[in-house]
């Protein structure tokens, strides 16, 4: 049988595998007490938050009303162009 961080970090892979990256962050943190010295486990959970973060901002650029705003731009009284 397995100890409960072990479980935790299987079933975060496990996550991982069907891009669920909140479980899987979720799940990383509780697999962290065992597995405080490990690299690989280390580099797996820091991006997993990478990729939840990324998730998170591209679901808010979707939710964002994707209407342009165009801002006219003077300086010194005159209108100028900007690029």
């Amino acid at each position: 049988m397995s100890n409960p961080s072990e479980k935790a970090y299987r079933l975060a892979l496990q996550a991982l595998k069907r891009k669920d990256y909140r479980t899987a962050a979720d799940l990383f943190a509780k697999a962290a007490p065992g597995y405080q010295q490990d690299r690989e486990f280390a580099l797996l959970r820091e991006s997993t938050r990478l990729l939840l973060a990324v998730q998170r901002e591209l679901t808010a650029l979707k939710e964002a009303d994707e209407e342009l705003e165009i801002e006219e731009v003077f300086s010194n009284g005159q209108e100028t162009d900007v690029c």
